[in-house]
């Protein structure tokens, strides 16, 4: 009950906070970018903005406390109940407040309620008809997906084989936080230095868990209310650049169901006499025509993987919507100026070569002074505007720091052709110091380690051997993209320009040993390029002839083919599953008498039932740990030696320098390659706490002492 609270607190407090810092955003539905009335319901943007604003507010704050109290107290073995009671007080006065101040000047302006006729009443409840029906399916869908991947059901937790990998870091993170007291922050899978993942999407879950919310909810709804919100912008953005919400809808589409040749190129790959329906159907296994697509990394398994990507991209469409009209202003400066010059008789008598030249020359001056030092095109229309976008894409950094990334690269271009360029400036500058400080918070040393690296994963690092990357990855998209350039004039062409800077970055720059995780800027650039494309077929099917409107419907039908078949080898793979009892007693055991202080030296294992149980393993599976930067090799081979010291007063001394407190030794320590464990010296030196299994199956935990 206290977790459906949190979340309509979250609600409630994003909506005062945007009333009180920047209200205009609630009316970004209301025209398109050309200024035609479009008249979206505004709850398409309040809600998204409210649930963002406000999530990053509570969860901050409930962060921030915990923390402080932690530090204060000398280490309380639950931070998050004094942490929660407070901001949870503090946050209803501040909504009564707003409440009160709100009303207030409703009565001073002495408004009265007028009762709205009814026929005025319901073409304002038929105008929402559409939205509300595309926020149904959205949420539906999304819903067997969350669930279909992550539930309890009867009585075990049924964690789907596409989102096993990357779940055994989040529910290490979940569990340190609503078992134990994970301050300061470390990570579940290399504990005992600094954390460098971006944790609170999982600090959310975990407090929602906390709250009394069940693990499955507590992970589903957040994730389910992101991608939500998410879809919601994205149609608004889409409809706002296009005049209209058919290029919203398909905005959507594309975005749920990429556009890939995969389907097509295995359809054209079955055996001739093979049982077509039977073979579509049971595929259990990703396709795999470009490097690592078996993994699922470009499809929908990424959104029930990574549930805190579409969190952030909340924040990167919001931004957008908010900084676009900026784009629109200047090139609408430069075509007056175009058409005032194309006006001017002034130089009819001269020669042809010297009027042309004369006329570039004072297009060129006047282009100048308008673009690069007229009063506004530098200067803040707004500071409000700046402020705002800085504090939320600043808050982000440690919920998807690859978002706030992609998000400053595509401002960064947009910028170079917009009106009030410092606004942007300060949004920037704030994201920054935010990033900063929470970084020097969270890590000691370098947060990242940029290096050029061109060409991301493709095995053909040339120019052309990119292009075929991108055609093999995208399909027609790219056919669509290189014919909006062309199509497309001003404002549009360079916002298409701009959605291309992500998937440039991630093609020339890694921040970390893996640079698979740049597939994050890869798949924010072609969301963004598929809104572009929506545009183009929007004209298509606007054009009203019927063979238009067939090709139309034929590229939508290429467009989505592969993601909507991948819907379906989803539910496939989740259908084997990993299951936990919740009731084990292994991780009852672990979640009575260990903490988030406590350092587990154990195999390298990935989902186990300590992690369910809360433990902070030493050195996990190394995979996680390595792609987040840190030392795997080094460490690997101190639990070489931890596990294979043969000096018991050498192993004493090397369990302390390291904090170990909890030896787990099992079939994967016994048998493992790289040392030979000597459990003889263990069991003299250090009492057994828990056992269960015999043999070389036999599972036991030795306590070390303080």
């Amino acid at each position: 009950m206290l977790g459906i609270v949190y979340i309509l607190l979250c609600l409630v407090t994003g909506r005062n906070i945007v009333k009180l810092l920047y209200p205009e955003v609630l009316t970004l539905g209301d025209k398109s970018y050309s200024g035609k009335e479009l008249g979206l319901p505004r709850f398409m943007v309040a809600f998204p903005v409210f649930y963002l604003t406000g999530t990053l507010v509570l969860t901050w704050g409930v962060y921030i406390t915990a923390s402080l109290m932690n530090l204060l107290r000398g280490g309380m073995r639950h931070p998050l109940d004094p942490a929660n009671t407070y901001i949870f007080i503090m946050t209803v006065i501040f909504n009564v407040v707003c409440v009160v101040l709100e009303w207030r000047g409703y009565r001073r302006e002495k408004k009265a309620f007028q009762r709205p006729e009814l026929k005025t009443l319901l073409q304002v409840i038929t105008r929402k008809i559409p939205e509300c029906i595309l926020v149904a399916a959205v949420a539906y869908f999304f819903v067997k997906l969350m669930y279909g991947t992550f539930r309890i059901e009867e009585g075990k937790l049924r964690i789907g084989l596409s989102i096993f990998s990357d779940f055994a870091v989040h529910m290490g993170m979940v569990r340190s936080f609503s078992f134990g007291n994970n301050f300061p922050t470390q990570y579940s899978h290399f504990a005992g230095e600094d954390v460098r993942y971006h944790f609170m999407f999982q600090f959310l879950v975990g407090n929602l868990e906390f709250l009394g919310m069940r693990i499955d909810h507590a992970m589903n709804v957040p994730s389910i209310l992101s991608v939500v919100s998410a879809c919601m912008l994205l149609y608004v953005y889409g409809a706002k650049l296009f005049h209209g919400r058919l290029a919203g809808i398909l905005s959507v589409l594309f975005m749920i169901f990429r556009s890939s040749p995969s389907f097509f190129r295995y359809l054209s790959e079955l055996p001739q006499g093979e049982d077509f329906r039977k073979e579509v159907k049971e595929r259990a296994f990703f396709m795999n025509y470009t490097p690592n697509e078996d993994w699922g990394l470009w499809s929908l398994k990424v959104y029930a993987n990574q549930r805190h990507l579409a969190f952030g991209m909340i924040a990167v469409f919001l931004l957008l919507m908010i900084y676009t009209p900026l784009v629109f202003r200047l090139f609408g400066r430069l075509k007056k100026i175009r058409t005032k010059q194309e006006d001017t008789e002034i130089l009819t008598k001269a020669n042809r070569i010297r009027r042309y030249f004369e006329r570039m020359r004072m297009i060129v001056a006047q282009w100048g002074r308008a673009v690069l030092w007229d009063r506004d095109c530098i200067l803040p229309e707004s500071y409000s505007r700046p402020v705002f976008c800085g504090l939320v894409l600043g808050a982000l950094a440690f919920w998807n720091g690859a978002m706030v990334i992609g998000a400053l690269c595509i401002l960064f271009v947009m910028a170079l052709a917009s009106t009030h360029r410092l606004e942007y400036l300060i949004t920037a500058g704030l994201s920054m110091i935010m990033s900063v400080l929470q970084t020097q918070a969270f890590i000691h040393g370098d947060a990242v380690a940029p290096q050029l690296l061109y060409g991301f994963i493709v095995q053909n690092k040339t120019i052309w051997g990119v292009g075929m990357y991108l055609v093999d990855l995208c399909g027609l998209l790219v056919v669509l993209v290189v014919a909006g350039i062309v199509h497309y004039r001003g404002s549009r062409r360079w916002l298409l320009v701009a959605f291309l800077a992500p998937v440039l970055f991630a093609f020339h720059v890694s921040l970390t040993p893996d640079v698979m995780v740049n597939h994050k800027y890869i798949m924010l650039s072609i969301i963004l390029l598929s809104v572009m494309a929506a545009g183009l077929l929007k004209e298509l099917w606007d054009s009203r002839r019927l063979v238009s409107r067939i090709v139309m419907l034929m590229m939508c039908v290429i467009m989505t083919a592969t993601g909507v078949y991948e819907v379906r080898v989803q539910k496939n793979v989740d259908e084997e599953a990993f299951e936990y009892a919740l009731d084990d007693d292994l991780i009852e055991w672990v979640k009575n008498n260990s903490d988030s202080k406590a350092l587990w030296l154990t195999d390298w294992i990935s989902i186990h039932e300590v992690v369910l149980g809360g433990a902070m393993l030493y050195y996990g599976w190394p995979y996680y740990a390595w792609s987040a930067g840190y030392d795997t090799y080094g460490r690997e081979a101190v639990v070489a030696q931890l596990f294979s010291e043969g000096d018991p007063d050498r192993m004493r001394q090397l369990m302390k320098q390291e904090g170990i407190r909890y030896i787990m030794v099992d079939n994967g320590v016994r048998n493992n390659e790289n040392y030979q464990v000597r459990e003889d010296v263990i069991q003299r030196l250090y009492p057994v706490v828990y056992e269960r299994g015999s043999g070389d199956w036999r599972l036991t935990i030795y306590e070390v002492e303080e």
